[in-house]
C-alpha cells in the first residue's frame, strides 16, 4: 500500500513516516503543498494531508486529489478547531479527519480501516476488483482474465481518473517486443467479459477508468 503524507512539521512528518514504514507501508513524505501537488498523480492508495501547510493549503490539495482520484481515501489532519474549516474538508471530499495532537497508532487504525476498501475496488453495480488477489468479481463470481487483460485492468486502476496513453499501455503489456497486436483486440475481449462498460476510450489519447 503506497501512501502520501503532506505535513509541514518536520519531526512529526519524520515520525509518521518512520512508524508507518516499520508497519509495512510504503510512504512518501512532503513538507509543503507546492512539492506535494506535483506528486499527487504518482499512483497513491491513500493520502494523509495536513490542512495548515505552506504554499498550497491542504484543502486545495484535497480538491486536486479528488480531480484525479474520486474514490481514493484521504485522511485530513490538523490542529485547527475551526469547524468551518473541518466542514470544508468534508464537503471537499475528505474520507476522515484526525485532530492534532493524536496517537500515531490511531492514525494507523484509520489507515487499516480503509485497507479493505482500497483492496476491493467497486467498478459498478456488483462489480469489484480485488487488487491483492488480482481477480475481477461480478455478483461474487470470478470473471476469468488473461494475464494481459489483468495487466491492462491493473494499470488503469492504478491510474484511476487519469487517461493512460496507448503507448504506455502497450509498453506495460508487451514490453519492447517488435510485434504488438492491436490494442483494440484486447479491449474488445475484456468488454465482452464485463457486463458493464467500465473502460472509456479517449480517442487520440488513451484509456481511462473513472
Amino acid at each position: 500500500m503506497k501512501l502520501m503524507l503532506v505535513e509541514d512539521e518536520y519531526l512529526l512528518n519524520k515520525t509518521i513516516r518512520s512508524y508507518l514504514s516499520s508497519r509495512g507501508f510504503k510512504i512518501d513524505g512532503f513538507l509543503d503543498g507546492l512539492e506535494a501537488i506535483d506528486a499527487v498523480g504518482s499512483g497513491y492508495d491513500l493520502f494523509i494531508v495536513d490542512i495548515d501547510i505552506p504554499e498550497i493549503n491542504g484543502i486545495a490539495i484535497l480538491e486536486h486529489i479528488r480531480t484525479l482520484y474520486p474514490h481514493t481515501p484521504v485522511i485530513m489532519i490538523s490542529a485547527t478547531i475551526d469547524m468551518a474549516m473541518v466542514t470544508k474538508a468534508y464537503t471537499s471530499g475528505c474520507s476522515d479527519y484526525l485532530k492534532k495532537p493524536f496517537d500515531i497508532k490511531e492514525l494507523e487504525l484509520k489507515i487499516k480501516a480503509f485497507t479493505h476498501s482500497v483492496d476491493k475496488i467497486a467498478l459498478g453495480d456488483e462489480i469489484f476488483y480485488e487488487k491483492e488477489a488480482q481477480q475481477l468479481l461480478y455478483k461474487e463470481e470470478q470473471i476469468p482474465l488473461t494475464s494481459q487483460e489483468n495487466t491492462f485492468l491493473l494499470l488503469l486502476l492504478d491510474n484511476r481518473g487519469r487517461v493512460v496513453p496507448n503507448e504506455k499501455i502497450e509498453m506495460t503489456i508487451w514490453g519492447i517486443d517488435n510485434y504488438k497486436p492491436p490494442l483494440r483486440q484486447l479491449i474488445n475481449r475484456l468488454r465482452k467479459k464485463i457486463p458493464v462498460d467500465i473502460v472509456e476510450n479517449r480517442i487520440g489519447e488513451g484509456y481511462i477508468i473513472v
